[in-house]
């Protein structure tokens, strides 16, 4: 009993949605060359995607010296933008110490 009342409340559900004006559209536009066109171009472009992606990762064709001095070049830099960095908070410290100077002889 509880399964044919479910089957009839389920194909009664069904009815509906497919009778929907807004679903009847989207199985139209689904079923249409509108949809597969665009399906299409999406599809292109995600493959066009991956393949600059796929490009930009694809490792460089280099011998294993050249990319060791890479490395050590990276890790060089690295160094250097890290002093840079505290070089800059050194400076920034020494205009506010400079800046309260300027504001006590100011005061005087």
């Amino acid at each position: 009993m509880a399964n044919r009342f479910f089957k009839e409340t389920s194909a009664e559900i069904l009815s509906d949605l497919l009778s929907d004006a807004r679903v009847k559209r989207v199985r139209e536009y689904v079923r249409g060359e509108e949809f597969k066109a665009d399906r299409e171009r999406v599809r292109r472009d995600a493959a066009e995607r991956l393949k600059n992606i796929r490009e930009r990762y694809r490792g460089k064709r280099r011998d294993p010296e050249t990319a060791a001095r890479e490395r050590e070049l990276t890790l060089r830099l690295a160094e250097v933008e890290a002093e840079a960095a505290d070089l800059r908070i050194q400076l920034s410290e020494l205009l506010e110490g400079e800046e309260k100077l300027r504001i006590a002889l100011d005061d005087l």
